[in-house]
């Protein structure tokens, strides 16, 4: 009786099942699986992700620092045939320009679209997503965007110089006998009710003319004569609500900073900051009052400046050095006079450009390509006339605009 007692309890313990050894099979578990694995595989494709971008920051930075003496074409395309002046950069693009037309162009030279104009003497300007070609001595000028033709203007009097403001105003300085006077037109080529009268024989001569990006500000540069001296002075105008009862609508002028120095550029750099460029020094102005610009820094020319560049909201400029070893010094400053970067260097150049990170000094077919920590990353020739270079590809590639076709290098 007990044995049978026994024998049943063993058949009944036999048949329990243990469901610690079937709970990895349940559904439950089998999802909790799965998670495991895709949070151990998140874990793997971050951790590369990581890796890659270690990687390519790696070299980037060793590229920043890197120099190179040789340069190797890695494409070229021939551009139709075409008279040519210069290229400026455009969208994503580049216009280029001529005396009897315009034709925009891809990053790789091909066409897409051109526009006929005849002009004798075609200088540009450009801003944002606008450019302008004028004609010096005539009195046209021709607004473009990368989409074609924006305006088309026409002058009553010859045109010294013009500009055009980010938001596609034109300004332009024109002149007569006796007087100059800056006018202005909007994005479509109308004119606006504005006019700044100089006279000759008072105000002096206008040097050069800046906007704002906004359109609403105007500063200008004038030489005039005081005895047997050449002095300079530097004036802001506003044609916002601001300035409107104010005597032609000047808020703000400087003539003791500028004696017996002539003042050759000035550029706003943003809606508040500005420079002017004298043959004694830079002249770092602040607008941040509108109704009453204020001079923030000055900064004295170590020697004779020989060339100056923009980029957005900094300036880029190149003294005569005399030493020995270097016949350049090179400056890159914000927009309020802080030095970003100084370098001196040797070379010959005669056109400065800045772009993206790089600064271009170029004469024929000879380049200097300096970044922005002072690295010379190449100097010597580009077996081409060279009319342009831009950052193109990863690391050391770059697009040279020649006179018959652009190329595709990367320096080796």
């Amino acid at each position: 009786m007990i044995e049978d007692k026994e024998l049943k309890k063993r058949e009944i313990k036999n048949r329990i099942i243990d469901t610690s050894t079937l709970e990895e099979d349940t559904p439950r578990s089998r999802r909790k699986q799965n998670a495991d694995i895709f949070t151990q595989g998140r874990r793997v494709v971050i951790l590369l992700l990581v890796l890659v971008g270690v990687i390519i920051l790696g070299l980037i930075f060793q590229n920043r620092f890197k120099t190179h003496t040789k340069f190797k074409l890695k494409w070229m395309h021939e551009l139709s045939e075409g008279s040519l002046v210069d290229y400026i950069s455009l969208g994503n693009g580049f216009l280029k320009y001529s005396k009897d037309g315009a034709v925009y162009l891809k990053k790789n030279g091909k066409n897409v679209w051109v526009d006929s104009y005849e002009m004798s003497n075609p200088k540009t300007d450009t801003n944002g997503k606008y450019a302008i070609v004028f004609d010096v001595g005539s009195k046209q000028i021709v607004s473009y965007t990368k989409e074609g033709k924006a305006a088309s203007i026409d002058t009553e009097l010859p045109i010294i110089k013009a500009i055009v403001s980010k938001s596609g105003v034109v300004t332009a300085l024109v002149e007569e006998s006796r007087s100059t006077d800056i006018v202005f037109f909007d994005n479509e080529g109308k004119k606006l009710d504005i006019i700044v009268k100089s006279k000759l024989s008072g105000d002096g001569f206008p040097t050069d003319i800046a906007i704002s990006p906004d359109g609403t500000a105007l500063l200008a540069a004038f030489q005039y004569l005081k005895g047997s001296s050449m002095m300079g002075r530097v004036v802001f105008y506003d044609f916002s609500e601001i300035g409107k009862n104010m005597p032609n609508r000047v808020v703000g002028g400087f003539d003791e900073e500028f004696v017996s120095s002539m003042v050759a550029r000035v550029k706003y750099l943003d809606k508040i900051n500005s420079v002017a460029i004298a043959s004694d020094g830079l002249y770092f102005f602040s607008s941040k009052n509108i109704a009453s610009p204020k001079l923030a820094k000055t900064i004295k020319a170590e020697n004779d400046i020989e060339a100056v560049a923009f980029e957005g909201d900094r300036l880029c400029v190149v003294y005569k050095n005399t030493s020995e070893k270097f016949n350049h010094t090179l400056y890159v400053y914000s927009k309020t006079g802080s030095v970003l970067l100084k370098k001196e260097f040797a070379g010959d150049f005669n056109k400065l450009d800045m772009q993206k990170g790089y600064i271009y000094m170029t004469k024929n077919d000879n380049a200097i390509i300096m970044n922005t920590s002072g690295v010379i990353k190449y100097s010597g020739s580009l077996d081409v006339n060279i009319h342009k270079i831009v950052k193109s590809g990863f690391l050391s590639g770059f697009t040279v605009l020649g006179d018959n076709d652009f190329r595709g290098i990367v320096l080796k």
